[in-house]
């Protein structure tokens, strides 16, 4: 429910907005200018009332429209000082309108938030593209990059990753380092160069569009030539992430048809699933391309040697590479990687690894001690009594000294029998002996099962 507060601020931005659509029906200039100053007051009241960050946003951003407006008015009326003026409020408010959009939309689940968000900068590159066109119409070319170098200063300062924006800022920087270059003006011109490429580095489409920009002045695609090669290394990369994550997909939809298949159909989801991940894993192991993909790819393909293929060696490389990668590479863990599922189920798969190995040494060790008569001697010798049993044991298997503490030696006969039990169960328990010697810790628990039996006999 909104508060009074905000009411208040979306109603005086209702009211700008009103003012400004009736700007837009106006054809005298200097009504234009009149009615787009009273929605700016309008929008400044607004953005006072408004206490929540979408509202402040909204008002914000308006008045970047607004100022918009009335940098091509003053601009067309040949009051050039007046059109710098709103040019640098206008990318100001679209600026200060995105840093309090992103406390809102980052946390919105509206699907009309992320709509606006995403016409917001749609819109700006618009606007900016619009009052770019203005400085094309000067006296000379003189004039026109005095213009340009002032937009590119602004530009400086505003960061909007969107293709639209990246791609207007880039062709506003490569139009002014082409102009610099025609006019032979002694200036730096590598800054504005490197700016613009840097433009087009982050851009979203392939490089082929990057170079018909860069095409159109063959002096500027000589001087960028390395930066080019670099831009598609750069698109090989991404393309193979992207190949990665697609295959990494793929191997995970044939992994959760495992369980509805039968067993002959079983086999093959499992092995076109190791084929993709295996391909997956190639395309960004190598050049340690994203070092999170590669730590999820490995999860997975760990799991499956696990639980499928039953392929422990196999699984614990992978499992422990995923866990190197997340412990070593991302110590931050700024991604949250230590909270995803595939980390807890490579750390899960490592622990059931350890646990299968210890019962497999467990599971020797008493076979060993069947072989060698141990549980059979000890069954026979518990059959002849707990005096002859105690005397036995500590004659045939004297308990081993444990440093720190007093030698173990046989319990006096003559205390009481169920003394005697205990000093025993002391020297042979096996939470009082050396787990790391399994042959022994088992002779010990078998040997204790015995006494406990005489020891509750003494207690009936």
């Amino acid at each position: 429910m909104m508060s009074t507060c905000d009411l208040e601020s979306d109603r005086l931005r209702k009211e700008g907005n009103g003012l400004f659509f009736i700007s837009k029906r106006l054809s005298r200039p200097e009504h234009k200018r009149k009615k787009l100053w009273t929605a700016l007051d309008f929008y400044k009241a607004g953005l006072t009332a408004a206490r929540v960050p979408k509202d402040r946003s909204l008002c914000l951003k308006n008045s970047a429209v607004a100022h918009k407006d009335l940098c091509i008015l003053e601009w067309s009326e040949a009051h050039y000082t007046r059109a710098w003026s709103h040019f640098r409020y206008c990318l100001q408010g679209y600026a200060d309108s995105w840093l309090n959009a992103t406390y809102w939309l980052k946390n919105s689940t509206d699907e009309a938030d992320k709509l606006w968000g995403d016409k917001f900068v749609m819109q700006l590159a618009s606007d900016m593209r619009a009052m770019f066109t203005l400085t094309l119409h000067r006296d000379s070319d003189e004039t026109t990059v005095k213009s340009l170098s002032l937009i590119c200063l602004l530009l400086h300062k505003y960061d909007f990753n969107e293709p639209s924006y990246l791609e207007a800022a880039a062709n506003i920087f490569m139009d002014y380092a082409g102009r610099l270059l025609r006019l032979s003006i002694s200036l730096d011109k590598s800054v504005h160069y490197s700016r613009a490429v840097g433009f087009i580095a982050e851009m979203t489409f392939p490089i082929q569009e990057a170079e018909k920009l860069l095409f159109r002045n063959v002096n500027l695609l000589a001087c960028m030539e390395s930066e080019l090669a670099t831009l598609r290394e750069d698109q090989r990369l991404q393309a193979a992430i992207l190949r990665s994550r697609h295959d990494l997909a793929q191997g995970k939809g044939f992994l959760q048809n495992l369980c509805e298949d039968g067993a002959e159909k079983m086999v093959d989801e499992a092995l076109q699933a190791m084929d993709f991940l295996k391909v997956a894993l190639s395309l960004v192991s190598d050049d340690g391309l994203d070092i999170v993909l590669e730590a999820e790819i490995c999860s997975t393909i760990g799991n499956l040697y696990l639980n499928f293929f039953n392929a422990e060696s196999s699984a614990e490389r992978h499992l422990k590479r995923c866990v190197e990668l997340v412990l070593c590479y991302l110590s931050n863990d700024l991604t949250g990687s230590r909270c995803m599922p595939w980390f807890a189920a490579a750390e899960r798969g490592l622990r059931e690894l350890q646990e299968r190995r210890a019962k497999r040494r467990d599971e020797e060790r008493l076979a060993e001690l069947e072989a060698a008569g141990v549980l059979a001697d000890v069954k026979a010798n518990w059959e002849r009594g707990s005096e002859h049993f105690l005397r036995h044991i500590y004659e045939k298997y004297p308990p081993r000294p444990v440093e720190g503490q007093p030698a173990r030696t046989p319990p006096d006969a003559s205390k009481p029998l169920k003394k005697q039990l205990m000093i025993a169960l002391t020297h042979y328990h096996p939470d009082k002996v050396d787990r790391s010697d399994r042959r022994w810790y088992y002779t010990c628990e078998e040997i204790t099962k015995y006494l406990n039996s005489f020891f509750e006999v003494t207690k009936g």
